[in-house]
């Protein structure tokens, strides 16, 4: 129940990605400064907007693994969690990226997620649920990577989940669609790229 609250959480506040304002390393050093003179509170609150920052470095290197454009769709702006995740205390990073069918109703989300909440982390998760087979939906392979794909045909929606080595997760959602739309915009993530990245 709690995971789910946190989520919800985040996803209230996801916000566009923007360009950093400030140097990390400065507002490190600003802490250590403000740390030394006994100033604590403070000092907290540089060292908090500094991991503020680096998530967002974080983000960045997660958004060049986005499709930039797909054919027969429009692309909105990356959006990501990092003020919610830095407010929350969470190491959690995502970058996510929007996509509408030009000539139908078809949506497509695209999320890069990296990160844990309370301690563990989401891919590792995802990967012990798959070993045990507690991870509802078809498994499919996507570049020789099992994914798990659950997908409801009445309402022509579903999602397709692939967990790397590196625990990052890359989850393709598609709404009012067709199920073979998932697969097609995995397979634009260079996912052994991805997997060899080190957050």
């Amino acid at each position: 129940m709690r995971l789910v609250l946190l989520l919800a959480l985040l996803s209230t506040v996801a916000t566009p990605l923007g360009a950093r304002a400030e140097d990390p390393a400065s507002l490190i050093q600003s802490g250590l400064e403000l740390f030394k003179q006994g100033k604590y509170g403070k000092a907290v609150e540089e060292l908090q907007w500094a991991i503020r920052e680096i998530r967002q470095l974080q983000v960045q290197e997660l958004k060049k693994f986005l499709p930039q454009s797909m054919p027969g769709y429009q692309a909105e702006e990356v959006e990501s969690d990092v003020a919610a995740a830095a407010l929350f205390n969470i190491n959690f990073v995502e970058a996510a990226r929007k996509f509408r069918s030009s000539g139908g109703d078809e949506t497509v989300d695209m999320k890069i997620t990296s990160g844990d909440i309370g301690g563990a982390g989401l891919g590792a998760m995802m990967k012990m649920a798959q070993m045990f087979g507690q991870q509802q939906g078809e498994l499919v392979r996507i570049k020789g990577r099992k994914a798990t794909l659950e997908w409801d045909a009445s309402a022509s929606r579903g999602t397709l989940t692939c967990v790397l080595d590196n625990s990052i997760q890359v989850t393709v959602e598609v709404m009012d669609g067709q199920k073979a739309t998932a697969q097609k915009f995995m397979e634009q993530v260079n996912l052994d790229a991805l997997e060899k990245l080190s957050l």
